[in-house]
């Protein structure tokens, strides 16, 4: 089940073809949302950061994408599914109707919005490195959709070796995000995230999470630079993203992770997110 720039369908093969052709290019930006019951938590800090990202990928942005409008489009899709799950993960892809051209280099846009079930559930996952490639340390680097393939060639790189994610590193081999979303390490003096300055994905949930921690957790958050050997002096690591949920990390390398404060903390967050609405 789909909704393709406001009209649902059961499947890519209802779609008129005249639209599909939307599809032959790369989306300019992804998005992932989460819902509880139907209604998109923090909805109001998705919808300015979709309207920055779009800015900035130089497209023509319609004028009923409104705040209102991506949950009237979740509602949309529910109703055409006859289901509303407890929690919900929505995927939002944007893509040009047709490429610049000197003429019109400022394009109009069509989006994709897709839904499934979700669980917070208490996952654990081994975590790898990957360091073929890198992420450059730069404000382009922010945007989600920069590094996308590179987050996907360091999944398909854990996966391959067994493992449940892999680490990014930046251009100065410092720690940036995971293959699954922003990384978190609980050290003894407070947690860690790396820095958006580090070239991490400036991400909705990223900053909730460390909004929630500054309201209501007592334990002080940094956000810093982090080299590698940092994270096995960690007492515990998690993952946080909008399409993967609150992961724990079991082990990596030689070092194995407890996960105490952290699942304390997952169970927090998800109350903070349900409050959000």
């Amino acid at each position: 089940m789909i909704n393709f720039d406001g009209k649902c369908f059961s499947s890519f093969k209802a779609v008129p073809e005249e639209s599909l052709s939307c599809l032959t290019f790369l989306p300019i930006h992804t998005h992932h949302l989460i819902a509880f019951g139907g209604k998109i938590s923090l909805l109001e800090s998705h919808y300015f950061s979709i309207m920055a990202s779009l800015r900035r990928f130089r497209v023509e942005i319609p004028m009923h994408f409104t705040l209102d409008f991506f949950q009237e489009q979740t509602d949309l899709l529910n109703n055409f599914n006859k289901s509303t799950p407890d929690i919900q993960q929505l995927s939002l892809k944007f893509y040009r109707k047709k490429p610049p051209t000197q003429e019109e280099a400022v394009s109009p846009i069509c989006f994709l919005m897709q839904g499934n079930e979700s669980t917070w559930e208490n996952k654990t996952l081994d975590l790898t490195l990957y360091k073929d490639h890198y992420v450059f340390a730069s404000a382009y680097s922010n945007l989600f959709q920069t590094n996308a393939s590179l987050r996907q060639l360091g999944e398909v790189f854990a996966y391959e070796n067994g493992f449940g994610a892999a680490l990014l590193l930046n251009d100065h081999k410092r720690l940036v995000e995971s293959t699954h979303g922003a990384v978190f390490l609980i050290q003894p003096d407070g947690i860690q995230t790396p820095a958006l300055s580090e070239g991490t994905a400036n991400t909705v949930i990223r900053n909730a999470f460390i909004e929630f921690l500054k309201k209501e957790s007592e334990i002080q958050q940094f956000e810093t630079e982090i080299a590698v050997f940092s994270i096995q002096q960690a007492e515990e690591v998690f993952l946080i993203s909008s399409a993967y949920g609150f992961l724990h990390i079991g082990q990596f390398r030689k070092k194995k992770f407890g996960k105490e404060k952290s699942v304390s903390l997952r169970l927090q967050f998800l109350d903070y997110l349900k409050n959000q609405l």
